[in-house]
């Protein structure tokens, strides 16, 4: 089934990323037969990925959370361009004699990995952002009057139970305490669980509970999904898995920008 975060197959959801990637290999591997292309597709695949995640990198974080950001493809993106530029680069190189083939091979494994943008619904990621107050959980336990969530915000939908939710968490907070405009939203938990989980996993962080009001409206069918809503109060852009820090700091400047017009 298609949603408009990716395509769901029963409980298995992929993220319009991740379907990118996964049928560009595909038509890659199926065609792409001479010297030099397993060389070129990895080239391909590290110069995108660095040159997505590289900026996101931060030395006041732990190495392995910076090493993650890079290596862990549920993370974050990849920039395309940049990559199928040092990939082909490489092709000049490595695969003489064989230029047809290579150019069939990178036209196909291009078309493949567009396929998800044409999949996609038109205008699946603008919608308005539901007027509805959610109460708002401290880590001391307190729990604040329900208040809609203010726009120009990053809104991150999550659950104690999502490993991919669990494994953003230090990031969100850390950004959130360096005053980054991110709101938490819990879907589908008791406050009590979930202001017992932050306390056993030592974060402290604020976050919305009863998101599950939500999610219907906003058609959510994964954790984490995280939504940029805009000044206007629209979600302009959407994204299911977690985040790196690179992706996380995009989507807070696409936040804050001004509010495109009615």
């Amino acid at each position: 089934m298609i949603v408009p975060d990716g395509l769901r197959l029963g409980p298995l959801a992929l993220s319009w990323p991740s379907l990118t990637l996964l049928l560009g290999l595909v038509a890659w591997a199926a065609l792409a037969r001479f010297p030099g292309a397993g060389r070129a597709a990895l080239i391909t695949l590290i110069t995108a990925r660095l040159w997505a995640a590289v900026p996101g990198l931060d030395a006041g974080r732990p190495l392995l959370d910076n090493a993650l950001d890079v290596v862990d493809v549920r993370r974050g993106d990849w920039a395309w361009l940049p990559g199928l530029a040092a990939g082909m680069l490489s092709l000049a190189v490595g695969a003489r004699g064989h230029g047809q083939v290579a150019a069939r091979a990178v036209l196909v494994a291009v078309l493949a990995g567009a396929l998800p943008g044409l999949l996609r619904p038109a205008g699946g990621g603008e919608t308005g952002w539901p007027d509805t107050p959610l109460r708002t959980l401290r880590p001391s336990g307190q729990l604040e009057p329900a208040t809609p969530v203010p726009p120009g915000r990053v809104v991150n939908l999550w659950a104690t139970w999502c490993g991919p939710c669990r494994a953003e968490l230090p990031l969100l907070e850390r950004e959130i305490a360096r005053g980054a405009p991110v709101e938490l939203v819990n879907v589908g938990e008791a406050p009590a669980v979930v202001v017992a989980f932050l306390r056993r996993e030592n974060l402290v962080l604020p976050t919305r509970v009863g998101g599950e009001a939500l999610t219907p409206a906003l058609k959510v069918t994964g954790f984490p999904t995280t939504l940029v809503v805009d000044a206007g109060g629209r979600v302009t852009a959407r994204h299911l898995g977690p985040l790196n820090r690179a992706q996380l700091l995009r989507l807070v400047r696409a936040a804050q920008g001004p509010a495109a017009s009615p």
